[in-house]
Order: structure tokens, then sequence, then C-alpha cells
């Protein structure tokens, strides 16, 4: 699948212009799951000309304005490529959503000039260990989204839990996650469980998930099924009748069409006007990272990759992203600070960090890994 776009608006001939592209490496979905789960063609690419929309048709008064050129292509020689070509034009920004192995080509095989925004991959080992030159990330980490959740257990006074989980790389970084952010909030791991079930179990979920889930007394099931091929038949179906959080039930991530609140609610309108859909949280984190280029363009009047990117490392430097909180970037590790909304299919439940988790610097940083968890020393600033 390869699909290869450009936008552009150009009010005058006094523009003064950023190249940025947008990479999206489309995901392999296994057979198994349901059609109404699988993702649209369209997501992240849509986000990001979305944001760009947005920002062209106020930048034009200062003279700035983004050039968007969009792929999305199957395989890692092909995102190198279309990388490589799109540099030779003078893009200087790269939005990336990819496998891990394909972002680590990528990086290794662009000069170091080049900035990269991670919009798409979560693996915590991207923000702690391996330290990327010049590479930011809108895409919240696993241990975002798992210390997210667990301080919501620790605000209901929900502590047993059982994990039942898949057996995929993704699920299995996310179970990484997942059990640290059990350690780090308190709460005990009474069971875990893996799936091993191949076939389709929709029509007897409720017989076959009650006999999987027993065992010793919990509070909740935690589950963790990133490839969505049975989480969303645990709630409802367990032995006990507790709820389910984490791939499925009550989730944590960056976007929900849920989020109404803050003024959200006029931009999903316009994204769902113009694409016949909600907004996932992979267009948020490629529409926010188009934001926080644009807020850096009208802070420096410049279009230099690397004057934006020393903006946006900035300690002053901020974006509005329609969660009710200042958003900010960790100058180590490039992650992205953002409120974690918590929610389920119908409506959103609570928002991370809960009131009680303190912090020195910002109380967003209680999610995910720290500067003293990191190795990463992405700017001196903080």
């Amino acid at each position: 699948m390869s699909l290869l776009l450009s936008f552009f608006v150009n009010a005058n001939n006094q523009i003064n212009e950023l190249k940025v592209g947008v990479l999206v490496q489309f995901p392999e979905i296994p057979s198994a799951v349901p059609d109404y789960l699988k993702p649209d063609e369209s997501e992240g690419l849509a986000g990001a000309l979305q944001a760009a929309k947005d920002s062209n048709r106020t930048g034009k008064f200062l003279g700035l304005g983004i050039n968007l050129n969009m792929a999305q292509l199957d395989d890692q020689e092909a995102l190198i490529s279309q990388a490589k070509e799109w540099m030779a034009d003078g893009v200087q920004i790269l939005l990336v959503d990819a496998d891990t192995q394909a972002l680590l080509a990528l990086r290794k095989a662009l000069p170091d000039e080049l900035i990269l925004i991670n919009t798409g991959n979560r693996e915590d080992s991207l923000r702690t260990e391996t330290c990327l030159a010049n590479t930011l990330h809108t895409a919240a980490s696993f241990s975002m989204q798992t210390d997210a959740l667990a301080q919501w257990l620790r605000s209901r006074r929900l502590s047993e839990v059982m994990l039942v989980k898949g057996d995929s790389e993704s699920d299995k970084k996310y179970v990484e996650a997942a059990k640290a952010s059990l350690k780090k909030f308190g709460h005990k791991l009474v069971a875990e469980k893996s799936w091993s079930f191949d076939t389709d179990l929709r029509r007897v979920a409720g017989k076959e998930l009650q006999a999987f889930t027993q065992g010793p007394e919990y509070d909740l099931v935690w589950v963790a099924d990133t490839r969505n091929l049975f989480g969303q038949l645990l709630p409802y179906n367990t032995f006990l009748p507790r709820p389910v959080v984490g791939t499925h039930g009550l989730e944590a991530g960056e976007w929900s069409q849920v989020i109404e609140a803050w003024g959200a609610v006029q931009m999903q309108n316009r994204f769902f006007k113009d694409n016949q859909r909600p907004m996932t949280a992979r267009d948020y984190n490629a529409w926010i990272a188009i934001r926080a280029l644009s807020e850096a363009m009208t802070k420096t009047r410049s279009t230099q990759g690397a004057e934006l990117l020393t903006a946006m490392l900035n300690p002053d430097f901020y974006i509005a992203g329609y969660k009710g909180r200042k958003l900010s970037f960790r100058p180590w590790s490039g992650q992205l600070r953002q409120p974690v909304p918590l929610f389920n299919q119908q409506a959103l439940v609570a928002t991370a960090p809960f009131e009680g988790f303190l912090h020195p610097r910002n109380e967003m940083d209680t999610l995910g890994a720290d500067r003293r968890e990191s190795s990463c020393t992405l700017a001196s600033q903080e």
C-alpha cells in the first residue's frame, strides 16, 4: 500500500514556508481483528493535514506557512527512500509513525540535522535508552498510558490486579510498562494469564472468558492486547464482575472522540466535517506535532529546523492542545508532556495526572519516564 500527497495553502507570494514530510507505515492488521476495529487508512495523515490547514490559515498574516508532503508506505526501505527524496527537496522536519525497527533505520540513514517527530511509536526504550538524535515524541509512551491508569486505580482504591496479556511484541512492551506502573504506585499483581486462543470466541465469549478469568480475588482485570484480537471481549465477561482497564475497557490515550471540554468540540467538528470520521490518537499526535512547529515558527519568525527545535525544547515553550493544560516537551528525552485522558467508548472518565501525585517541576512528569529514569540528554535546558 502506498499513498503520496502534497498540501500547501499559499495565500500570496511572500510566504516563507517550512517543508515538512509525514511518513506513515501502515500497520499489518491480523485477519482476526474485527472490521469495526481496523484503523482507517488515513489515520495520522488526516491529523497532520488538519493542523496544516489551521496553521496556514493564521500563519499567512505573518508570512509563514507549512508545505506538507505525506506518504503512506509499507516497508522500511521505501520509507527511507522517500525521506531522502524529500530532504533533497528541502524538507527539514519529518513526522514518522512507524515501528521501532523502521524508526531506528530512518534515524541511522538520515543526517542528524533532519529533525524527526515520532507520532506513533510508544516503546519506552526510545525515551530512556535508545536516545535518537534530534528526535521528539508526540506519541505517549506505554508507561505514560499505564502510569495514568495506575494513578486512577490508586485514586479509586483498587489494588489487586489480574493481568491478561497477548503474545505480540507490542503486547510484551505494554506488559513491561504495566508491571512497572503497578509496582510504582503500590498495586499487587495477583494473577497473570496469557491469551493463547486462536479461534473466534465472539459467539461464546461469555462462557469461555468467565472460565478463563477464574482465579484469586481481584479488584479489576488489566488487559494487554495492542492488536485488538481479544481485549474487546473482556468487559462484562470476566468471572468476577469487575472493571476492565488497559488496551480495552477503560483506556488511557492521547485522544478520543469523547473529549469535548476545553474547546475541543470545535476541533472535533472541523475534523469530522473534513474526514467523515472522528479524530483518533494517531491523528491527534500528528496534529499536535504540526501545531508545535507552527507555534515555534510564530515565536522565532523562522523556518529553520534547528531554530525550531531549540525553541520547542525551551522551558518557556508551550502548546495549547485542547486538554486544559499547557503542553511542553521534556528537554532530556523530547517527549511531549501532556495530560492523559481515561475514557471508554462513550465518555471521558478522568484525566491524569490526578490530584495528590506531586512532582518538583511538573506534575505531568509523574506520567512516564522522568529525568532520573532516562539516560537521554537531548537538551540541557530545564
